[in-house]
């Protein structure tokens, strides 16, 4: 039988329960005490021992002191005997038992009596021996019919007469079948009666006392397990320690609040399973907290609102109490239970101090916070930390914080937290300012908001500009504004707006005015009719070099011209300017390399361009250099990786965020991923979560998800959809002079097949034709490559020769995905010109490519083909290439880490019918029936699938 939650790992103590039982049965008398605080277990060890003595013959008397009758005589007495008497009286008992000196407690149960005589509190000396003497005889009496347990619960609540008694029993019990069993929290006081009633229980040599630990990690898994019925996570049971210290009543509270709340023990909920305050916890709390006095209350709610910042002087000034108070009162919260020793203060648990704040009143909180802000201050405390306790506050609070507020943002941007920022800011924002102020507030409001992808950064910097008497503020917001303007999708306004930060700037020659104009042709080229900008002469040496590389590019002029461009921007090392910006110079330079084939100088300098952004807080800069990186990644096949830094780049933003550059660039990969490792349906979703499913604006930075969008269509087997969107895009890009050959890739093949499928061959052909040209011209080897394959494919003639040359393009190009995609073309053209034999040799290295980087679509066409081909194919696991796809994958793998099917689609983009169904595809491959399963049997390193011999 399973054991009770709250006496797991207490095979000692059962261990002297029975020797304690085995010890009053041989006559000796025994004592067995055990000591711990409330929840511990020690009521129900004292059941487990109630019932093992009856099951031996024992007859059982049993008492539970209170805190409410400790006041009155012989509570605890007269709960042992008081029934067992009045039995014997009635004659229903075993026999008089009142016999001998036993006698002399007759007026103990005499009500009468006690009204008569004054009560039993007045008794003296004499009579008090005489009374414990006889409820000694009475025990004597009883256990001479039978061996006789006494339980006493809760003794530390015991009356002071009854503890008389339970001290002269157990000085007196050998050679008697009488067993004492108590069970002692600590008392509030270090002096209690209680206390010198357990030294005197130790100091007995028939004694034995057992001091009850917290349960360790293994058995707190085990007691959310069996409230939750699932297995928790590592750091569930962390949490759940570090919140209840190992108490199994405390365990089991919170693991009930979990299943109301309805969170899982997963590692995504550990966030909210700090903020739980289990009923009986908090009633432990608040008890222990109503019997302390003033100066104590005073100090704990300091200690609360401190939190970590506790420190003694610090909670001297929230508590307005001088040192040899606030040490008396720390005292008493320590004796309570309810501070760690030492400084700074501490709470024992983080549920104490949420429910010692909660019970605050908001006047109350609100001066402490104020006084903990000033303290803090005072003391040079760290912005964000005072920040934190302004923010707090009512309005009204001293200039000074207005300037934290400020400083903390700053440093708040500098280290990556821009929605920390705007909180600071906002809460300025709240205090009065003159006109000036608040335009410089307003400006850094803006600012903020556009890195945190708040919409309302348009309206702040706007009024901004607006309301600023002073032109350099001006001038310094214009350019956020324009950003902030492009990321809404109105890049005219945009190009607008950053002209005109630029003919501010002009006679300038600071970092404000660099940024401005290295804006302004960046927009103007953006929006419609700007692609053909020209590059401007006041522009520094590396920045005309890069707009240079994109207009070359662009215009779909040769490959060696942009590289020279491009390498020339970036020769003299990664330099960003010293202002935040989203495409930066060194940015577009290595986005240039990139479409020229030099994949791995891009990566070295876009990675650069990351740390740097990163080390000095530029979030617009490092936000689309990830996004830009995670395109080279997908470009060099790596879909795991690319997908990674795709989706960090996405993590944040939703249907109501401003859409930054890197938003559409990063999605683009992220759909393009998700096709390639089968797993399209999720990229329908993805786009959905993301608000960029809908109309997008006609703008350059959409053109590469525009062409993912249609890609996805005609895998998802909606080509007519999928191939309008394709082709107006690339209409739209052609009168627009963004359509670049290296685009080529990404869509051309799709396109194809989609206009081949839809009856137009002709069609089809024409258009692989003119790219195939324009390829040639531009001449990088990659979108060549994809070209002739794609026109390998819709015709008939020179097909063979066409793939022999694109995979001759794309031999020495670190592009796996593009060369395992153009083998497998090579291999099923073999296969269906009638040589098998030959086919197998790259349908082979094709599928092992693919399998490698996680292609299942290109490595599904190729087991296909290497069927037809008449290979077989090597067994995976005992099955027929079992092998998960990347999709199943991924869902099996959140699975195994605890995550339910809700927190796995919330992850993955999906819907939760979408888990559903993977799991139970990967149930069927694995040979396993549910869940639990999946940590024994998942298994993410394959080999991969090679032909036999």
């Amino acid at each position: 039988m399973r054991r009770e939650s709250r006496l797991l790992e207490r095979d000692r103590e059962f261990g002297f329960v029975q020797l304690a039982l085995r010890q009053a049965m041989s006559g000796d008398g025994a004592v067995l005490a055990f000591e711990g605080a409330g929840g511990l277990g020690k009521t129900s060890l004292l059941q487990s021992l109630r019932g093992a003595a009856e099951g031996e013959g024992f007859m059982v008397l049993h008492a539970r002191g209170s805190e409410l009758e400790r006041d009155f005589p012989w509570t605890v007495v007269r709960q042992l005997f008081e029934r067992l008497l009045a039995a014997d009286a009635a004659g229903t008992g075993d026999g008089a038992v009142l016999t001998g000196p036993a006698a002399l407690i007759r007026t103990l149960f005499d009500y009468d009596q006690e009204h008569h005589h004054g009560g039993l509190a007045s008794l003296g000396e004499d009579e008090l021996y005489a009374a414990v003497h006889g409820l000694y005889w009475l025990c004597c009496n009883l256990s001479a019919r039978r061996p006789l347990l006494l339980v006493i619960d809760d003794a530390q609540w015991a009356d002071r007469f009854s503890l008389h008694f339970i001290s002269y029993l157990i000085n007196r019990l050998e050679g008697e079948s009488v067993l004492v069993a108590l069970a002692h929290a600590p008392a509030p006081s270090s002096h209690d009666a209680a206390q010198d009633l357990i030294m005197s229980a130790r100091t007995s040599p028939l004694a034995t006392v057992a001091r009850l630990a917290p349960l360790s990690a293994d058995a707190a898994r085990e007691v959310i397990s069996a409230q939750l019925g699932v297995a928790p996570h590592e750091s569930v049971v962390s949490r759940c320690m570090e919140i209840t210290e190992g108490n199994p009543l405390h365990l089991i509270e919170l693991a009930k609040e979990m299943s109301v709340r309805g969170l899982l023990p997963t590692a995504s909920a550990v966030p909210r399973i700090r903020l739980l305050s289990p009923t009986s916890i908090a009633w432990d709390v608040r008890r222990s907290i109503g019997r302390l006095p003033e100066a104590a209350v005073t100090l704990a709610h300091a200690t609360a609102v401190l939190d970590t910042d506790a420190a003694p002087q610090h909670s001297v000034d929230v508590a307005g109490l001088d040192d040899n108070r606030a040490d008396e009162a720390a005292k008493y919260l320590r004796d309570a239970g309810l501070l760690r020793a030492g400084t700074p203060y501490a709470f024992r648990s983080s549920v104490a101090r949420h429910v010692v704040y909660a019970d605050m009143t908001t006047q109350q909180r609100h001066l402490a916070h104020r006084r903990a802000a000033a303290s803090l201050h005072a003391a040079d405390a760290d912005s964000a930390t005072v920040a934190e306790h302004i923010c707090r506050t009512g309005p009204g609070v001293p200039p000074w914080a207005v300037r934290v507020l400020r400083s903390a943002s700053s440093q708040a941007v500098r280290t990556g937290q821009p929605a920390t920022a705007v909180r600071y800011l906002r809460r300025a924002l709240a205090e009065p300012a003159p006109e000036t102020s608040r335009a410089h507030l307003l400006a850094q409001l803006g600012s903020a908001e556009l890195l945190a992808r708040d919409r309302a950064a348009v309206g702040h910097l706007a009024e901004a500009v607006h309301h600023s008497p002073e032109r350099e503020v001006s001038r310094a917001v214009r350019s956020d504004l324009a950003l902030a303007l492009a990321a809404t999708g109105r890049y005219a306004e945009a190009a607008d707006v950053a002209r005109q930060a630029r003919g501010a700037a002009a006679e300038r020659d600071d970092a404000v005015a660099t940024r401005a104009r290295l804006i302004e042709p960046v927009l103007s080229r953006m929006a419609r009719g700007g692609a053909r900008t020209t590059v401007a002469s006041d522009l520094p040496s590396g920045a005309t070099r890069a707009h240079a590389a994109v207009q070359a590019w662009s215009r779909g002029l040769p490959v060696g011209r942009v590289a020279r461009f491009a390498g020339a921007a970036v020769a003299d090392g990664v330099r960003l300017p010293d202002q935040d910006m989203e495409l930066p110079p060194v940015s577009l330079a290595a986005w240039m390399l990139a479409q020229c084939d030099d994949l791995p100088a891009a990566e070295q300098v876009l990675a650069q361009v990351v740390r740097q952004a990163s080390r000095d807080g530029r979030l617009l800069t490092q936000t689309t250099a990830e996004s830009m990186r995670a395109r080279v990644l997908l470009d060099t096949g790596r879909l795991t990786e690319a997908e990674t830094v795709a989706r960090s780049v996405l993590r944040d933003h939703h249907a109501t965020s401003l859409t930054l550059v890197g938003v559409p660039v990063a999605a683009a990969v992220l759909v393009h991923c998700l096709i390639e490792t089968d797993r399209s349906a999720e990229a329908e979703e993805l786009l959905k979560a993301t608000g960029l499913a809908g109309t997008l604006p006609d703008a350059a930075p959409f053109v590469p998800l525009r062409l993912a969008r249609g890609r996805l269509s005609i895998r998802l087997a909606r080509d007519d959809d999928g191939l309008q969107e394709l082709l107006a895009c690339r209409a739209l890009a052609l009168a627009e002079g963004w359509l670049y050959p290296s685009a080529t890739a990404e869509y051309l093949t799709d396109a194809a097949r989609a206009l081949a499928v839809t009856g137009s061959v002709r069609a089809a052909r024409d258009l692989v034709l003119e790219e195939v040209n324009r390829c040639r011209a531009f001449g990088a080897a990659r979108p060549l490559a994809v070209a002739l394959r794609t026109l390998a494919g819709v015709t008939g003639d020179k097909g063979l020769a066409r793939l022999e040359d694109a995979d001759r393009l794309l031999e020495d190009l670190p592009d796996a995905l593009e060369r395992a995609r153009t083998l497998v073309e090579l291999g099923s053209a073999l296969r269906r010109a009638g040589h098998r034999v030959q086919a197998r040799q790259p349908l082979t290295a094709g599928l092992e490519l693919a399998h490698s980087i996680g292609a299942a679509t290109v490595a599904g066409a190729a087991r296909s083909e290497l069927r037809l081909a008449g290979t077989r194919l090597a067994r995976i696991g005992g099955g027929l290439c079992t092998a998960l796809t990347p999709a199943e994958e991924r869902v099996a793998q959140k699975a195994a880490e605890g995550l339910s099917n809700k927190e796995i689609s919330r992850e993955l983009y999906v819907s939760v019918k979408t888990v559903e169904w993977h799991l139970g595809q990967v149930y069927a491959k694995l040979g396993i029936a549910k869940r639990s399963e999946l940590p024994r049997v998942l298994v993410l390193d394959e080999a991969p699938v090679r032909r036999s011999s």
